[in-house]
């Protein structure tokens, strides 16, 4: 036993040594020009740590994100899934959305902690906090960031300038007084705010963020964080700094230095808070057993044409955010998707070399695992879209790409993949995109085919020059995305599972005759009620006798851009309603007839995934005071008075298109 003891120190000692630290930088809106390394113009830009790191590492030349969006993003870094598999299909959740990673979901961090990791997540979080529909930041923020994985958590809630205007540490808004949490609420100016739109920001009593200390306040945590660390426990940090978000609030350490301006001003602050972790690795004797990814969250924000932005004034003054390529921020271009990307471990990764190896951030959590020597579970039931690029990062020999082809996902909603030089974007957005998106972005939303090889810039589509190559690259996004996963090749018959399972039928059901209803604009097509409206609306009204019990309908929302059934109470004193948009399931108590449209109380909110053009059962049972709403595979609840009244009439409203109502029925 005196010799046992001495030989598991040494086995254990040895396991740590061969397991790297990890330290993931993800930075916000940083283009792929806006470093020196990738050939920002130094007169504008001087980018010294995140150079060194490229110096010391190897730069990649073709990292990609998944999104041309954040929380996207953000999910498929930690989990190696693509966000659209999620009911998140366009943009990005909001402030107050719930944790949308599963608890059960394998992240990077449940991986290493499993290893004996310690693990951190500093910085923008823009993942969600709890279960609820709507994040109530009174209360304790759970599941969050410690549920799936981390130790310690410190962040900006959702954006650089959001609602909230606090940071969260844990479970908790930090400094939040938990006697009194909403009053006194100190003044904090969010970002919209500050483009002078009228926002209302949360009301809590708690410290609030200042701007242009939140990068050295966000740094501040992570650096103190690794202090505390020591070679015997390997750890793993996700920071996640704000800079380059809107809005640019550059430090006073780096206000007016840039003649680019105060864009170019917030780059060197991301470029000070990166050397100060770079720093603290080097302080505690760690940087040799580091392994150090920097990237960014999607390309740079491009909009040339928009001369309130402080980052046109940068691309006026000669930089370019997203280099040779066209679009950045939102688009379906590759400016949306190429970011810097750029690996450090010491003796391991070939220091001042250059890659061309097509990655992207969803493959990190591959990778890692391949490096710890985890054995990821099979592909369609973790990390499903995540390839292995470690023999990349480490420089080691391979035959042919590591990654066969690479998905990605404009904030639309629009799909295109990469396949060699192939570029194939699918120009089909979302069902929840508005109609002014849809104009805005037209020239994104069409079938087109680019050859990056000879074109970077995607100027020229070659679809109708390469019709085989086209239909190649549409079966193989249909594959991958009906198959579930794209970290093996699904089979060729592969069906997308089923979403949700159908309701079980009702008894004693007896039918409502909507063709007896009446209203202007609604128009009887076979057994189906059909509704096309402006943004007013048009409503089918007709009478209905109920308290307790059930009404069901089926209902195609199309391209309509919402569905409401308002429902009046007996003699038309309340009235309340439950919206149907393509991304959410809402109920609300409407306003009295004595007061103001804005006290409009809102009840309940879902986020729901459905195919708007297919025929949906949506259910609404009525219990007390209680109203319980089913549809595609999701659960709606809210509770009021009103909702214990005699129901009198049904309108159904539809807004912006189309709706299509059929099948009504009342059961008890």
């Amino acid at each position: 036993m005196r010799f046992l003891l001495p030989l598991i120190l040494l086995i254990s000692t040895s396991l740590a040594a061969d397991r790297p630290n990890v330290v993931v930088i993800l930075s916000d809106d940083f283009g792929w020009g806006s470093a020196g390394c990738y050939g920002a113009d130094p007169t504008l830009v001087q980018t010294p740590n995140i150079d060194r790191i490229a110096k010391e590492g190897r730069r990649f030349t073709d990292g990609n994100t998944t999104s041309s969006v954040c929380s996207p993003t953000r999910y498929a870094m930690l989990t190696g899934r693509y966000c659209w598999r999620t009911p998140l299909i366009s943009e990005v959740l909001s402030t107050v959305a719930p944790l949308h990673i599963e608890t059960t979901r394998l992240t990077i961090a449940s991986m290493l902690k499993s290893q004996g990791y310690n693990c951190a997540a500093v910085g923008k979080w823009h993942l969600g906090y709890g279960t609820a529909e709507r994040c109530d930041f009174t209360k304790e923020l759970k599941p969050g960031p410690l549920e799936i994985g981390f130790d310690y958590h410190f962040g900006v809630p959702s954006n650089h300038g959001d609602i909230t205007g606090a940071y969260v540490e844990n479970h908790w808004v930090y400094g939040l007084n938990k006697d009194s949490p909403t009053s006194p609420s100190p003044p904090y100016v969010t970002m919209g705010q500050q483009k002078g739109k009228t926002v209302k920001t949360l009301e809590l009593n708690a410290p609030k963020r200042i701007d242009d200390e939140v990068m050295a306040t966000l740094t501040d945590k992570i650096v103190n964080w690794i202090s505390q660390q020591s070679a015997e426990t390997p750890f793993f940090v996700y920071f996640t700094p704000v800079g380059v978000h809107n809005p640019i609030t550059p430090s006073k350490q780096t206000t007016g230095k840039s003649k680019g301006g105060p864009f170019c001003d917030f780059i060197s602050d991301l470029d000070i808070s990166v050397g100060r972790v770079l720093d603290a690795l080097d302080k505690q004797g760690l940087a040799k057993n580091t392994l150090v990814l920097f990237s960014s969250d999607n390309g740079g924000v491009s909009k040339p044409e928009n001369a309130k932005l402080v980052q046109t004034d940068a691309q006026k003054a000669g930089l370019k955010p997203t280099g040779p390529f066209r679009g950045g921020k939102h688009d379906v271009w590759e400016g949306g998707f190429r970011v810097p990307y750029i690996v450090r471990w010491p003796g391991h990764v070939p220091a001042g070399t250059v890659c061309d190896e097509t990655v992207s951030i969803v493959d990190t959590i591959a990778s890692l695992a391949a490096i710890t020597g985890y054995k990821l579970p099979k592909a369609d039931a973790a990390a499903e879209d995540s390839h292995d690029v470690s023999k990349a990062w480490l420089g080691e020999t391979y035959e042919g790409p590591l990654r066969p082809d690479v998905i990605v996902h404009s904030a639309d909603g629009n799909f295109a993949i990469r396949k060699g030089a192939w570029k194939w974007i699918e120009g089909v957005p979302a069902d929840d995109v508005k109609p002014a998106a849809k104009k805005a972005h037209a020239e994104q939303f069409k079938r087109q085919l680019y050859d990056l090889k000879y074109d970077i810039a995607e100027v020229t589509d070659v679809s109708a020059q390469n019709p085989d190559v086209v239909k190649d690259l549409e079966k193989l996004l249909i594959r991958y995305r009906d198959g579930g996963y794209s970290r093996e090749l699904p089979p060729a018959d592969a069906k997308p599972k089923p979403v949700f399972a159908e309701l079980p039928p009702l008894k004693n059901a007896e039918p409502l005759d909507l063709k007896a209803f009446s209203g202007k604009g609604w128009a009887a097509r076979g057994d189906a009620m059909f509704g096309k409206a402006n943004d007013k609306g048009t409503s089918l009204t007709g009478p209905v006798k109920m308290q307790d019990g059930v009404i069901e309908l089926q209902i195609r929302l199309g391209e309509a851009d919402r569905h409401s059934l308002r429902i009046h109470t007996a003699d038309n004193a309340h009235s309340f309603r439950v919206v149907l948009s393509h991304a959410f399931m809402e109920i609300a108590k409407n306003p009295n007839k004595s007061e103001q449209a804005d006290k409009t109380l809102a009840l309940a909110k879902t986020r729901v995934k459905f195919k708007a053009s297919d025929w949906q059962t949506m259910r609404l049972t009525f219990h007390g005071d209680e109203l319980t709403v089913e549809f595609a595979g999701t659960t709606t609840k809210a509770k009021h008075a009103v909702l214990a009244e005699t129901k009198e009439q049904l309108n159904f409203i539809a807004f912006e298109g189309e709706v299509g109502i059929k099948q009504c029925v009342l059961a008890p």
